[in-house]
């Protein structure tokens, strides 16, 4: 049994999607998810009441969605496929974002919800939204 609080509601005025790394305002008309856990139970640790509202997109199961892209991306890319990965933000989003050129040490993944793959030099995984595979040009001499 479930003691999470779940309700889905239509925004009268714009609120900011609480999951983890969205960016989207939920404008007023919107539909969206009310979230609210009791006191410590996972993942709230804390001794007060833990809410968040999610948007449309954050409310929609993506685990398949992210399974498929984890498996396109391992029968088209094997283990040590050169990559510009980009941990933290992509440099659309911030133009400091820093770029490693690296490569793949491991098949992709899914990891919480998101498709995840490890590459070298770097101590975390990294969303393959975050992951360029580099085109192998033949007069190229490879990712240093």
């Amino acid at each position: 049994m479930s003691l999470e609080l779940r309700s889905y509601r239509t925004a009268r005025t714009a609120k900011r999607c609480g999951m983890h790394g969205c960016r989207r305002i939920i404008q007023p008309g919107d539909r969206y998810l009310r979230t609210s856990l009791p006191p410590l139970v996972d993942p709230n640790s804390s001794e007060h009441w833990w809410s968040l509202n999610a948007c449309t997109e954050c409310m929609r199961d993506k685990t398949s969605d992210e399974e498929h892209a984890a498996a396109r991306f391992n029968k088209q890319h094997p283990i040590g496929t050169p990559v510009h990965a980009y941990p933290g933000f992509r440099p659309e989003d911030d133009p400091s974002a820093r770029r490693l050129d690296t490569r793949t040490r491991s098949i992709a993944s899914v990891l919480g919800r998101s498709a995840v793959v490890w590459v070298e030099g770097h101590s975390a995984c990294i969303a393959l939204t975050h992951v360029d595979v580099i085109d192998a040009q033949p007069d190229e001499g490879g990712v240093s």
